[in-house]
């Protein structure tokens, strides 16, 4: 009988060791998921993880330790990193640094959080699970299967959230720190057109997310800039620098895109010569950018444009019909935005056929009529004194010039007509007209003599000059002097050329 009873009591005694150290494994399981986890610098690692025990044991204390060589012969006072009762037990490097994502250990529940990564958290994790009996003693497991965490360098992104931004309308850029856990809050900075400033304060969320393993994560450190998109805006970059603890620091940069649209503008030389070529542009300065221009003639005629370039119009070989309003489209959104210019075409003067010279009553009255882009300047060529008279029709000069010609049957005159673009002469058709009596030939001589006398023509010239200044006084005070001067200096300007 003694010797069953010591029997059974040493039996007793085996099992209780066997519990204080390891449990046999086919009551204990542990899972990772994943059982290697590559977490980057300044960011955190969330280790997956669950186990199971048998029904009779109830978890009461949760240890975490890191191996300290490839056999990971744990020393419990050096090696641990997480102690759920008496945290003074972690080493120094981790406390604060270490938490259970659940600390009702009844759920199974062993995944750990550990903070503010550094490269020294490379190595692999063993975790263990005791429970505390009356009498002060514990059942311990630690589970032979190990983690392991190889910490990379910082390569995230903080995010920059950049809504739909119009000119005028205030608006909200919000950047997004990298990582999912809580750890040291990072510090957020704006950099607004290179100028490196911390332009807004940091903001923090506390979101929870919930995971699929039910574990539940404190979420995001985040800032927001408020500012009033303008035009200058546009294309400009905005960048959000992130700085965790340790100084490591990552970056983004976006470029803000501004909804905006100013009138359009047209380059381009509205003056051409015949012959040469029209070139005219028209810039929308507006994003979105038009999906296309059209250019017209006068507000109706569809005109075909260069296609390679957007918003050109080019027109060869241009005539004095191509002159005239050229006016471009464009559409931005809901809005038709058109502009306009006028062209010119320039080209030599041109005398008309309305030209020639009447003599009766041995005076010579020649007319000379000339066209020309800009207007011609008229000179006389084979003639002595005169009287001229002078009259504009838009693109047309009219010159009439009046002279004795006494017994002279056989005379030629020229008209000389010039502008920039050329020159053109050309000789009058002279045609005699019968006298119309003795006393209209007195007449016409009186006329002619008095229209040749010097005095008189001094006189004329001085009442003249002296009524142009007058007029000139009134004109230049009603801003119109510049024109009036140019029409009284212009036929002796082109007889001094001319001549």
């Amino acid at each position: 009988m003694w010797v069953l009873i010591w029997a059974a009591l040493l039996l007793s005694l085996t099992e209780r060791a066997t519990c204080n150290n390891e449990a046999p494994a086919a009551a204990y399981n542990i899972t990772y998921s994943p059982a290697e986890i590559t977490p980057q610098t300044g960011l955190c690692a969330v280790i997956p993880c669950s186990f199971t025990h048998p029904d009779d044991f109830i978890p009461r204390i949760a240890i975490w330790f890191k191996c300290p060589d490839a056999q990971c012969s744990i020393k419990v006072e050096m090696d641990t990193i997480f102690h759920s009762e008496n945290s003074s037990i972690a080493q120094e490097g981790y406390r604060r640094r270490v938490s259970l994502l659940e600390t009702d250990l009844t759920k199974k529940n062993c995944s750990m959080i550990i903070n503010d990564i550094t490269k020294t958290d490379d190595g692999e994790y063993q975790f263990s699970v005791s429970e505390k009996l009356n009498s002060g003693n514990r059942n311990k497991s630690t589970f032979r299967e190990k983690m392991k965490i190889a910490v990379k360098a910082l390569t995230q992104k903080p995010s920059v959230l950049t809504p739909p931004l119009t000119e005028g309308e205030p608006a909200t850029l919000t950047c997004i720190a990298p990582g999912i856990c809580s750890g040291t809050p990072p510090n957020i900075t704006w950099t607004w057109r290179g100028t490196g400033d911390n332009i807004t304060e940091l903001r923090d969320s506390t979101t929870i997310q919930k995971r699929e393993d039910l574990t539940s994560i404190p979420i995001t450190h985040f800032s927001t800039l408020t500012f009033t998109p303008s035009v200058e805006h546009h294309t400009t970059k905005v960048t959000c620098q992130v700085t965790f603890k340790g100084n490591i620091t990552t970056e983004d940069t976006v470029t803000l895109n501004v909804t905006h649209v100013k009138e359009p503008k047209i380059s381009g030389s509205n003056t051409v010569r015949e012959g040469d070529t029209l070139n005219l542009t028209c810039f929308v300065d507006s994003y979105p950018p038009p999906p296309s221009i059209t250019w017209s003639k006068n507000g109706t005629t569809a005109l075909e444009q260069n296609i390679s370039v957007l918003g050109a119009l080019t027109i060869s070989n241009m005539t004095s019909e191509h002159a005239g309003e050229y006016v471009c489209n464009a559409q931005h959104l809901n809005r038709t935005l058109t502009a306009s210019i006028v062209v010119t075409v320039m080209y030599r003067p041109v005398i008309l056929n309305a030209s020639g010279c009447v003599i009766q009553a041995k005076v010579m009255t020649c007319v000379c009529v000339s066209q020309g882009v800009p207007l011609p300047l008229i000179g006389w060529l084979n003639t002595e004194e005169y009287f001229l008279t002078k009259s504009v029709l838009r693109s047309s000069v009219n010159t009439t010039i009046r002279m004795h010609v006494g017994n002279h049957t056989n005379t030629t005159v020229e008209c000389v007509s010039i502008n920039e673009v050329g020159r053109v002469r050309e000789k009058l058709q002279v045609t005699h007209k019968e006298s119309q009596g003795k006393q209209g030939e007195e007449v016409s001589k009186d006329i002619l003599a008095m229209l040749l006398n010097p005095p008189l023509i001094a006189a004329f010239a001085i009442g003249s000059a002296f009524s142009a200044t007058i007029c000139c006084i009134f004109l230049c005070l009603t801003g119109k002097c510049k024109r009036y001067m140019h029409s009284v200096t212009e036929v002796q300007l082109v007889l001094y050329e001319c001549w």
